[in-house]
């Protein structure tokens, strides 16, 4: 994780050969053209390269009349001069590498505190979705649910989510209790047996009724100091401009980490990937983002298992935040009877 700050933007590649240029007195330019222009874009004027060619060849002019005068004292400037060559690269090299750690504005803990104070001002709402599940032969289900939460402060909150339809899930239903945000309750609820079944902490990764989202997806804010962070790079999805950020859990879970792509400004996902080792196993593209309430929103997910090539889609159908549900809404009673 990368806790620097810096006001100015890093230098670039060719600001940096330019300084080893001006520092060390030797410089190979058609080298560092080639390898600086992408950055540079092709901004390397021919006036620099003139001088840097001449300089170069000058040094190679040098070394040759020492190799032709092996007298101790020639041998000693040859020394020196390739000491002074070697120390010059050595310099640059250093000088990109710490450049680049000075490149990003925030840190990734940084960067998922705005994510946590988003997903947290979101808490208090009433969401109405289609779930669409896709299996690897072509075939689909629908189901639709809706969603209650509620937040109490300072950590606690209250999720109930339960499907209308098909039939054999209706008033199947889910309820979250957070005591805070490490510690927490997962209850569901099947009117066929009759009986809510409380679920382990330890199964929080699993499949949300056997779609490809897991019972956290539809958790709140985690707590972050069950993770490392640690901020990758800056790319652009969707047209957003977004900080990617490598998250690893301290403590057990069915992912080993995952990279979250975090739009800058709105502080939210547009795309996630959970890896089990080397190899992404989940990932998810977030679309259709709307400012509803003066929250950012996303209005279609879509989660999908690269081991089963099973995908689902979520859209919201509506929602609305700020509401203020009694707290009977988010009781095991309440989830037996469909939170009715």
């Amino acid at each position: 994780m990368n806790n620097f700050r810096i006001a100015e933007p890093a230098p670039s590649v060719y600001e940096c050969a330019r300084a080893s240029a001006g520092v060390c007195g030797v410089l190979n330019a058609k080298s560092i053209y080639r390898e600086g222009a992408k950055d540079a874009n092709n901004l390397f004027d021919s006036d620099f390269m003139d001088q840097g060619n001449r300089v170069a060849v000058t040094y190679a002019d040098t070394v040759g009349s020492l190799q032709k005068k092996p007298s101790r004292p020639s041998r000693l400037r040859g020394s020196i001069v390739s000491g002074l060559f070697f120390f010059c690269i050595l310099s640059s090299v250093i000088f990109l590498l710490a450049s680049a750690s000075f490149a990003f504005a925030m840190s990734g803990r940084e960067v998922y505190e705005k994510v946590h104070e988003v997903r947290s001002k979101a808490l208090d709402r009433k969401t109405e979705a289609t779930m669409v599940l896709f299996d690897k032969g072509g075939g689909k289900r629908t189901r639709t649910l809706t969603e209650y939460s509620k937040k109490a402060d300072p950590e606690a909150y209250k999720i109930l989510v339960v499907f209308n339809s098909p039939p054999d899930l209706k008033n199947v239903g889910f309820l979250i209790y957070a005591h805070t945000f490490s510690d927490r309750d997962l209850w569901a609820y099947f009117p066929e047996y009759k009986r809510v079944r409380r679920i382990a902490t330890s199964s929080q990764d699993d499949s949300f009724f056997g779609s490809d989202f897991s019972y956290d997806d539809f958790g709140g804010p985690p707590n972050l100091g069950d993770y490392k962070f640690s901020m990758e790079k800056e790319e652009v999805i969707d047209g957003k401009s977004c900080y990617v950020v490598e998250v690893t859990p301290k403590i057990h879970r069915k992912y080993t980490k995952y990279v979250a792509w975090v739009a800058k400004d709105l502080w939210i996902h547009m795309k996630i990937e959970y890896y089990q080792d080397k190899d992404i196993y989940r990932a998810g593209s977030f679309k259709d983002v709307r400012i509803i309430e003066g929250i950012p929103t996303t209005f279609e997910i879509v989660m999908e298992n690269r081991k089963t090539n099973h995908r689902t889609e979520l859209t919201i159908e509506s929602i609305k935040y700020h509401t203020q549900f009694p707290d009977d809404l988010f009781t095991q009673r309440s989830l037996e009877r469909a939170g009715k």
